[in-house]
C-alpha cells in the first residue's frame, strides 16, 4: 500500500442553507489541511464542504480515500458519485474510489460536514466543543487488486491482540482481513524483537487466524521501560508479495483488585494520572504532531504514569506516544448521555468497535472506557442494558483488556452503574462544587464498604483557576491561582491515603475549550487545567504535582503572578522534589525550610518594604526568583468582580439549614425529589417539572442548583419549595 498525502490545495465553504447544484460561484476559501472552521467569534455549527481535485495516475488499480478525522458526520463524494457516510468526529475512517472512475483522468473529492448536534451521533453532549473540521488530515491509499482490507473498521488489515499465558510466554493472537482473489494467497509473518533480530516468522493461508509465540519476551513496563516488538505482515500472491502492513505491539500484563488496585506485570502500580483533550489554545481540534509532543513533554516533566485520553478517541499520533512514554492510558468513546434512542446506542457501539480495532497493538491502553457521567441526566434500566451490551462487545472484540467507566458523584453506590464493568472510575468535585475537601476520605470509605468487589479510582477531580485571579486568603469559587493550589496539595494526599484506589487523573493537565461556560472571568473554556490551552503557562498546581511526582530536581516559588501585595507581611510557598530551600529577599537571607513531604516548604510572616521585594529561593543548583510590590490598596484587577457572574454564592442557605435528616430537600437531585416528591414540584414550578421530564437538564444536578438558575430573583419561592420537601418522609 502507497499512502499520498492529499492535505495541500482544498477549498472550502459554509452551507448554513444546504448544498446548491450550482456551486462554482460560492464564497470558496482556500485551506490545508488539518482544519478547523471554528472560531471564538464565529463558532458556527451547520453544514460546510470540502473539496479538491486531484489526477490520476495511468498505474492505478485500486484507490482508498483515508480521513483521519472528521468532526463530526461527513458525507464523501467523487465526481459527484457518492462512496458514503461516517458517523462520529474522532476516529479513522476509509472509502473506496470506484474503479470506472479511475478510468478518468482527474477525480474531485468532495466532503460534506455537519458538527451541528445529532441525537443520532454520540457526543450529544459534553463539557467540551464540538469544533467540525477535517482536522486530522486525509490521504490517498493506493493498492494492487489484492491487498489487505483497508475498510475494516478503519484498521490496516491485521488484528493483533498480545497477552502473557500463566508461563510468562507472549502470545500474539493474529486475526487477518484481506481482500484476495488466487486461492493460494499466503501472508508471511515476521516479529522483529526490540533489538531489530527475528523472533517469530511463520507463513499462513491469507484468511487464516493463528498464534505467535515469543519465549521469555521483553516486557513494556510503562515508564520504568518500554520494549517494542514490530509485526510486519507480508500478503503474498503468485509467489509475489502484493500488500505490506505493519505495526508496533507490546507485551504486559494488567491485573486489578479492589483491595489493593492494578498490578502491571506482577508489581503494583498506583496510577498518577492526568486528563486531556485535543484541542491547543486557538488551533483548536486542528492540532499537529508537533503541538502533540509538546503536551506528551509537559506530561513528562509532571511526572505523571497514568493518562485518560478524554471523552473519544484521539489521534493514533497521541497512541504512539503513550506507549512511547509509558503511560498507561484509558481510551474510551463519546457517549456522555444516553437516551433510549436505539441508532444512538447503534453509533455507540460502531464507535467502539472503531475506537478497539484501530487501537488494539497499542501496549499503553490498558482500560476501554464505555460512558461517562451519563448517570448525571438520570439513573435508569435502559442505560444498565446498554452498559451491559457496550460491556459485552469490548470483551468480545479485546477479551485481554479492562473496561471501565465514570460516574458522577450522584451515582448511587447500589445502582447497577457501579457492577457492569471490571473496574470503576468517579468524577468527584468535593470543595468545588458541592461539599467540603476532606468530604473525599469519608465517600470513597463508604463506596469500597458498601461495593469491596469493585475496584475503584478517581477518574476526574480539580478546580478552575484563572492565572490572572489571586488572593491572600484563598477560598472556593474565587477562581485564584491561589485556591487551585491549595486545593491539589490538600486533596491529593487524601487520595494518595487510600491503598484500595487504583489511582486518580487530575481533570485536567490543558484548560481545553467549551463553548457552553462562561465563568471565572473567562469565556469558552474549562479552567482547571494545570496549564493553560496554549500551553505557554504552567499554574502553581502543575509544580505541587512535579514536587510530588517527578524525580527531576527544582524549586518553585508560587504565587508570583501575584505581584502587587497590599500585605505588610505574607506567606511565601515552595514547590519542590529536594529537601530543603533556602530564601532570601534582596540578599537578605530569610531562613532555610524544610520540605513537609507533600513537596512545600513554607515561610511564615515574611515581612515586604515598600515597593519592590526581590524573592530568590534555592537549593543546590536549582533556584527561582520572583519580585513582589508592596502597595497601598488591594489590586482590583486580581478579584473577580460579582457582577460577571463568575463567582458562586451560599446567598440564602447553609447546606445544614437546607438538609433535613430522612425529609427531601432541594439538596437531593432532581432524579430523587421527581421519584419522591414530585408533587411538590408540580405545586410550586410545574413549567420547571415540563422541562427535567424532556431531560432538557441534567436529573444528576441537585435542585438547588436548578432552582437557582430557575428563581434567581425569586429567593421566597426556593425557601418554601424546600420547607415543603421538608414534611415528605424519604422511604428507607
Amino acid at each position: 500500500m502507497n499512502r499520498i498525502s492529499l492535505n495541500a490545495g482544498w477549498q472550502f465553504v459554509k452551507l448554513p442553507k444546504g448544498i446548491p447544484v450550482e456551486r462554482e460561484n460560492l464564497d470558496w476559501e482556500t485551506v490545508s489541511l488539518p482544519h478547523t472552521w471554528y472560531r471564538e467569534d464565529d463558532p458556527y455549527h451547520g453544514l460546510v464542504l470540502y473539496r479538491r481535485e486531484i489526477g490520476v495516475g495511468k498505474e492505478w488499480k485500486k484507490a482508498f480515500l483515508e480521513f483521519e478525522g472528521a468532526d463530526q458526520v461527513c458525507q464523501v463524494y467523487v465526481n459527484g458519485v457518492f462512496l458514503g457516510e461516517h458517523r462520529g468526529g474522532y476516529s479513522r475512517f476509509r472509502f473506496e474510489i470506484p474503479q470506472e472512475l479511475l478510468a478518468g483522468g482527474a477525480l474531485q473529492i468532495e466532503a460534506a460536514l455537519t458538527n451541528s448536534a445529532n441525537s443520532e451521533v454520540s457526543p450529544n453532549f459534553g463539557d467540551f466543543t464540538v469544533f467540525g473540521g477535517l482536522y486530522r488530515g486525509v490521504n490517498l491509499l493506493l493498492t494492487g487488486d489484492e491487498h489487505f482490507d483497508y475498510l475494516y473498521y478503519g484498521t490496516d488489515g491485521v488484528l493483533a491482540r498480545t497477552a502473557l499465558d500463566e508461563n510468562g510466554r507472549g502470545v500474539i493472537s493474529i486475526e487477518p482481513h484481506v481482500c484476495v482473489s488466487s486461492p493460494d494467497a499466503r501472508i508471511r509473518y515476521t516479529l522483529l524483537a526490540p533489538d531489530g533480530g527475528i523472533a517469530v516468522q511463520q507463513i499462513s493461508d491469507s484468511t487464516d487466524t493463528l498464534k505467535l509465540f515469543v519465549d521469555s519476551p521483553e516486557l513494556w513496563n510503562g515508564n520504568r521501560r518500554v520494549a517494542f516488538y514490530q509485526l510486519h505482515s507480508e500478503l503474498i500472491s503468485g509467489g509475489q508479495v502484493v500488500d505490506e502492513s505493519s505495526c508496533r505491539l507490546g507485551f504486559r500484563r494488567i491485573a486489578i483488585r479492589p483491595d489493593e488496585g492494578l498490578r502491571l506485570n506482577g508489581e503494583r502500580l498506583r496510577l498518577r494520572g492526568v486528563a486531556k483533550h485535543q484541542d491547543w489554545g486557538a488551533f483548536y481540534n486542528a492540532v499537529t504532531a508537533e503541538q502533540i509532543d509538546q503536551d506528551f513533554a509537559l506530561i513528562r516533566e509532571i511526572g505523571a504514569n497514568a493518562l485518560r485520553l478524554s471523552h473519544y478517541q484521539h489521534a493514533q499520533h497521541t497512541y504512539d506516544r503513550c506507549d512511547e512514554e509509558g503511560l498507561l492510558t484509558w481510551a474510551e468513546i463519546p457517549m456522555l448521555k444516553m437516551t433510549e434512542n436505539a441508532a444512538l446506542l447503534e453509533n455507540a457501539k460502531e464507535q467502539l468497535r472503531e475506537l478497539i480495532l484501530q487501537n488494539l497493538h497499542h501496549p499503553s491502553i490498558f482500560c476501554w472506557g464505555i460512558q461517562n457521567e451519563i448517570g448525571m441526566f438520570r439513573d435508569a434500566e435502559f442505560m444498565h442494558k446498554a452498559c451491559r451490551e457496550l460491556t459485552a462487545l469490548a470483551k468480545e472484540l479485546d477479551p485481554t483488556r479492562l473496561v471501565t467507566g465514570a460516574n458522577l458523584y450522584n451515582v448511587k453506590f447500589s445502582s447497577p452503574l457501579n457492577q457492569i464493568t471490571d473496574m470503576i472510575g468517579y468524577n468527584l468535585y468535593f470543595g468545588w462544587y458541592y461539599g467540603e475537601m476532606p468530604d473525599y476520605s469519608r465517600y470513597l470509605d463508604k463506596f469500597h464498604a458498601e461495593r469491596p468487589e469493585m475496584p475503584i479510582g478517581i477518574s476526574e477531580y480539580g478546580v478552575d483557576a484563572n492565572p490572572h485571579l489571586h488572593a491572600e486568603e484563598p477560598k472556593c469559587k474565587d477562581y485564584s491561582e491561589e485556591f487551585q493550589a491549595l486545593w491539589h496539595e490538600t486533596v491529593y494526599p487524601i487520595l494518595q491515603s487510600k491503598d484500595y484506589l487504583w489511582g486518580s487523573f487530575v481533570w485536567n493537565m490543558f484548560d481545553f475549550s467549551s463553548d457552553r461556560r462562561n465563568e471565572g472571568g473567562v469565556t469558552g473554556f474549562n479552567t482547571k487545567g494545570l496549564v493553560s490551552a496554549d500551553r505557554g503557562l504552567r499554574k502553581d498546581a502543575f509544580y505541587y504535582y512535579k514536587a510530588v511526582w517527578s524525580d527531576e530536581p527544582f524549586v518553585h516559588l508560587c504565587a508570583s503572578r501575584f505581584v502587587r501585595r497590599a500585605r505588610e507581611r505574607i506567606d511565601v510557598k515552595i514547590y519542590t522534589n529536594l529537601p530543603r530551600v533556602t530564601l532570601w529577599k534582596d540578599g537578605e537571607r530569610i531562613g532555610i525550610g524544610e520540605n513537609n513531604g507533600n513537596g512545600t516548604v513554607l515561610f511564615r510572616d515574611v515581612a515586604l518594604a515598600p515597593g519592590i521585594n526581590r524573592l530568590w529561593a534555592v537549593s543546590g543548583d536549582c533556584e527561582d526568583r520572583c519580585l513582589f510590590e508592596r502597595v497601598e490598596k488591594p489590586e482590583e484587577s486580581y478579584r473577580l468582580p460579582e457582577e460577571s457572574g463568575g463567582a458562586v454564592r451560599n446567598w440564602f442557605l447553609s447546606d445544614d439549614d437546607t438538609v433535613k435528616e430522612g425529609y427531601y430537600s432541594i439538596m437531593d437531585t432532581a432524579e430523587v425529589v421527581l421519584s419522591g416528591a414530585r408533587s411538590v414540584l408540580v405545586r410550586f414550578v410545574p413549567s420547571l417539572v415540563e422541562v427535567l421530564d424532556r431531560d432538557v437538564i441534567p436529573l444528576g444536578l441537585s435542585m438547588k442548583s436548578i432552582l437557582s438558575r430557575e428563581l434567581k430573583n425569586d429567593p421566597d419561592t426556593m425557601l418554601r419549595i424546600n420547607d415543603a420537601l421538608h414534611q415528605i418522609k424519604k422511604e428507607l
